[in-house]
């Protein structure tokens, strides 16, 4: 039995050394019959290897991809950083510059946490009383004003901003100088209040600090009036106000320090405004 498959197997191998000799022979050989074989041939080779090659292609075609993707998530990355170290650049001048341009004495400072219930109504700064801080100054940005501190130790500051405040901001409108009070109101309602039953409001008119009290300096840019008297209240008639600064999004403020400006109603007693403790 053993003999019979040994003997099969060699029988088998000779003829295919007997075949490859022959097609050997036919490809090589200059008769037309042969060259004819010869080009059949290579068109089966061919045909047979063309899956071959297309899937090559394709694993090449991926590799490409991949690379050229992490090429873009690369560019992407370093797209962003410029992109952000163009954003801090032009926002650090645009505090550089409103720095010199102020009329008060300040101090530069950032934020580093939120404080309370009321995201946006308070938080702490970078700066102290070593840095010449005191309690009830003024908060401010290149915007407009933000609040006043109300707890300072040697190195932070509390600063409660105008929302959820508990006292009234004095302000006037910039285009008739009519005194009036800001107030918080409620989630993001400001209201202005305090003015002569039919003076000249206009929606859109500049609403600025009027300097009466000592705590926030005359003429800080607050807000804008933004429709007709909305209602009335124990406090006439009021309007609403949207303020310019975004407490909520707060990072770099300015923190006034000294008391080199004058108070404009110094010796005025007026009922309308509130005691800013």
């Amino acid at each position: 039995m053993r003999n019979r498959r040994s003997g099969g197997t060699l029988e088998w191998t000779a003829f295919l050394i007997c075949a490859a000799i022959s097609v050997v022979l036919l490809l090589t050989s200059p008769k037309p019959g042969a060259r004819e074989l010869k080009d059949t041939a290579s068109d089966v080779v061919g045909y047979a290897a063309s899956p071959l090659h297309a899937v090559r292609r394709i694993f090449s075609i991926w590799s490409d991809f991949d690379i050229l993707q992490q090429h873009a998530l690369t560019l992407g990355k370093e797209n962003a950083k410029l992109r952000d170290a163009l954003i801090e650049n032009e926002r650090l001048r645009a505090l550089l510059e409103y720095r010199q341009r102020s009329d008060y004495t300040t101090v530069p400072a950032s934020t580093i946490s939120a404080v309370g219930p009321a995201l946006g109504g308070q938080f702490r700064l970078d700066r102290g009383r070593t840095s010449g801080i005191e309690l009830n100054a003024a908060v401010i940005t290149p915007l407009g004003l933000v609040g006043k501190t109300i707890e300072v130790t040697d190195h932070t500051t509390l600063v409660q901003t105008l929302i959820g405040n508990s006292y009234g901001v004095a302000v006037l409108l910039e285009r008739t100088r009519m005194r009036g009070i800001l107030r918080w109101t409620g989630p993001d309602q400001f209201t202005l209040s305090g003015l002569p039953q039919g003076v000249d409001v206009k929606s859109g008119d500049l609403v600025l600090t009027s300097g009466y009290g000592s705590v926030f300096p005359k003429d800080i840019r607050v807000g804008v009036i933004t429709d007709d008297p909305s209602e009335l209240s124990i406090y006439g008639e009021t309007w609403r106000v949207q303020p310019f600064v975004d407490f909520r999004t707060v990072e770099d403020v300015f923190i006034v320090t000294g008391t080199d400006w004058p108070d404009p109603y110094a010796g005025q007693n007026d009922p309308q405004i509130e005691a800013q403790p």
